[in-house]
C-alpha cells in the first residue's frame, strides 16, 4: 500500500475546486436523485470522477466509497478507503453558487487517518488527522475554546429543528442561537474554527468521514444523538461538539 502524499492530495482539491468554480459558466444539467430536496448535477459526478481517478491511478490497492456511486462497493473498513462527497451542499451550489465544499477522508483500517475540507467559493481548507495536527489554509490550526452550551451558537440540519426530532429546539434554546448552513463541510469548518460548539445532523457516511477524522483530532466528541460510538458506513443522526458543549447537548437530545 502506498504511502498518503497530502501534498497530492491537495493539489487534487485545489484543481477541483477550481473546475467547479469555472462551471458557474456552464448550463447545468440536474436531476433527482430521491425527491426535489436530493438533487444531483453533472458536476457532483464530474469531481468525483476527478477524484476517483486519480486515486486509482496512485493508490490502485485503495477502495473508494463515492456519494455518486463511481467507486466500489465497500461493505467493510478493512485496508484504506477514501470516502468522497464530490459536491456537500449541492442544493447551495445550486441556488446560490457558495456554501458547498469537498470533502475526502482517508481511513486505514477502521481508524481515521486524514480529512479534508474544503469551502470552495471562500477558498477555506481544513485539513488533518491524529498523528499529523491540523492545519487551516496552510497554518497549523489550534482546537477550538471548550465553552459551555450556554455560550455557544449551535448548527442544526434545517428538518431536524423543524421537525423537533430529538428535542433539537430545546437543545437551541439552551444555547446562544442556531446557525443553518445546509452544507455539513461548512458546518465542520465552523465548528473546528470555533464559529460554534455544536452540529447536529441526519448524514451519510459521506457527509461525516472528513468532519470526524478532523474532529476527532481537534479533540472534539463525535456520537450518535444518543450517545453511541459512529460506525464509517453508515447513515447516522449525529453530534460534534466541544467536550462541555457536547455533555450539555446530549442530555437535552435526550430528554423527552
Amino acid at each position: 500500500m502506498n504511502d498518503l502524499d497530502v501534498s497530492r492530495v491537495l493539489a487534487w482539491l485545489e484543481t477541483a475546486a477550481q473546475m467547479l468554480r469555472d462551471s458557474f459558466q456552464e448550463e447545468r444539467e440536474i436531476s433527482q436523485k430521491t425527491g426535489n430536496l436530493d438533487l444531483v448535477t453533472d458536476m457532483d459526478r464530474r469531481i468525483e470522477q476527478f477524484l476517483v481517478s486519480n486515486i486509482r491511478e496512485f493508490y490502485p490497492e485503495d477502495r473508494i466509497l463515492g456519494e455518486e456511486g463511481t467507486g466500489d462497493q465497500v461493505v467493510e473498513m478493512s485496508g484504506r478507503v477514501w470516502i468522497l462527497d464530490p459536491i456537500d451542499g449541492t442544493m447551495n451550489f445550486i441556488k446560490q453558487q457558495e456554501n458547498f465544499a469537498i470533502m475526502v477522508a482517508v481511513v486505514e483500517n477502521g481508524a481515521g487517518k486524514c480529512g479534508f475540507i474544503y469551502d470552495c467559493m471562500r477558498e477555506r481548507l481544513i485539513w488533518g488527522g491524529p498523528d499529523m495536527g491540523l492545519y487551516y489554509n496552510g497554518q497549523p490550526l489550534q482546537p477550538p475554546q471548550d465553552q459551555e452550551l450556554k455560550d455557544s451558537l449551535v448548527a442544526i440540519n434545517w428538518q431536524m429543528f423543524a421537525d423537533n426530532v430529538s428535542n433539537v429546539q430545546a437543545l437551541a434554546w439552551g444555547s446562544c442561537g442556531v446557525r443553518i448552513q445546509s452544507c455539513a463541510g461548512t458546518e465542520f469548518i465552523h465548528l473546528l474554527l470555533g464559529k460554534q460548539s455544536v452540529y447536529v445532523s441526519k448524514l451519510a457516511p459521506w457527509d461525516y468521514a472528513a468532519g470526524r477524522i478532523l474532529c476527532e483530532a481537534a479533540g472534539l466528541r463525535c456520537s450518535t444523538i444518543e450517545g453511541a460510538p459512529l460506525a464509517w458506513l453508515e447513515s447516522i443522526r449525529g453530534v460534534f461538539a466541544t467536550p462541555r458543549a457536547y455533555e450539555s447537548a446530549i442530555r437535552f437530545l435526550n430528554t423527552q
